[in-house]
C-alpha cells in the first residue's frame, strides 16, 4: 500500500494556468517542464484526485526521489522554487593551474 504524500500540492488556477502554458509552449529548459508536469499531476486542489509519487514517477519516467524533491521544493516556497533552477552556491577553485595540467597530460 502506498503511503501518502508528505507534501501536499494545492495548486491555485492561475497556477495551474501558468504551469499549463509552460508545458505546452515547450521553450522552457527540460528540468523546468518535467517539474512543471510533476506539479499539474500532484495537484489536489479542488477535489482533484493528486497522483502519488510512484504512478508520476512511472508517468513522467523519473525518480520517486525527483518527485518528492520537487513536492518539498513547492510546499517550502511556492512555484517559482519548485520549477527554477538553483544557482550554484559556493564558487569552485581549479585544482590544477595550465603547466600543472599540461604536465599531467603529458
Amino acid at each position: 500500500m502506498a503511503r501518502p504524500p508528505k507534501h501536499v500540492v494545492h495548486l491555485s488556477a492561475a497556477d495551474r494556468r501558468r504551469l499549463t502554458r509552460l508545458t505546452r509552449s515547450g521553450t522552457a529548459p527540460a528540468r523546468a517542464l518535467t517539474r512543471a508536469r510533476i506539479l499539474l499531476k500532484a495537484d489536489a486542489a479542488d477535489g482533484r484526485p493528486g497522483w502519488d509519487d510512484a504512478a508520476i514517477a512511472a508517468a513522467l519516467d523519473c525518480g520517486v526521489r525527483t518527485v518528492a524533491r520537487v513536492r518539498k521544493a513547492f510546499a517550502q516556497g511556492g512555484l517559482d522554487a519548485a520549477t527554477r533552477r538553483k544557482r550554484p552556491t559556493g564558487r569552485r577553485y581549479r585544482k590544477l593551474d595550465g603547466a600543472q595540467e599540461a604536465q599531467l597530460i603529458a
